[in-house]
């Protein structure tokens, strides 16, 4: 009978620590994914410090972060030539009162009420046609570097739920182990 009892008692401990570690685990797990979380929201913010001192400085044309002001400058420009080719291909137009994208086959702006301006005619230039190839195989490797970054967060959070399940199904063993 103290065979059973010390067997028993044995396999009590184990349950608990089992279950103490699961814990542990899934609060590691958690608090990483917290930790992701905050340091997502300080670039968030870094990003908004940042556009400001853009807006605030990008006419003073010197100082410290100047070539940094003038590289944001260009890559806006070529935001602006890629998202008025994507209005070329798609047929949409931007309202000349709010600056709203009017949809392809709309007469008036959705957001203002202006009436809609004709389409822009396609013009093509080789040299531009070049530069947006570049331009479109940097934007898909960001986009590729983006989409690594959402599958590695929702990698952590199943690690995390995984961890939550492992936690609450050992505490159910322990409770029956008690009982």
């Amino acid at each position: 009978m103290a065979l059973f009892e010390d067997i028993s008692k044995t396999f009590a401990e184990k349950g608990k620590e089992a279950a103490q570690k699961a814990k542990d685990v899934a609060e590691i797990v958690q608090l990483k994914a917290q930790v992701s979380s905050e340091k997502s929201k300080v670039k968030t913010l870094y990003a908004a410090i940042g556009q400001l001192y853009y807006k605030k400085h990008k006419e003073d044309g010197d100082g410290e972060y100047q070539s940094l002001v003038d590289e944001i400058s260009e890559t806006l420009t070529s935001v602006a030539k890629l998202q008025d080719k994507i209005r070329k291909l798609d047929g949409s137009v931007v309202c000349p009162s709010c600056g709203a994208v009017i949809k392809k086959g709309n007469s008036f702006c959705g957001k203002c009420g202006t009436a809609a301006p004709e389409p822009m005619p396609e013009e093509e230039d080789e040299t531009e046609d070049e530069a947006d190839t570049l331009e479109d195989t940097e934007e898909t490797a960001a986009a590729e570097e983006v989409e690594a970054a959402a599958e590695e967060t929702e990698t952590k959070e199943a690690e995390a739920d995984a961890a939550v399940e492992v936690v609450e199904e050992t505490e159910e063993a322990k409770d029956k182990t008690e009982e």
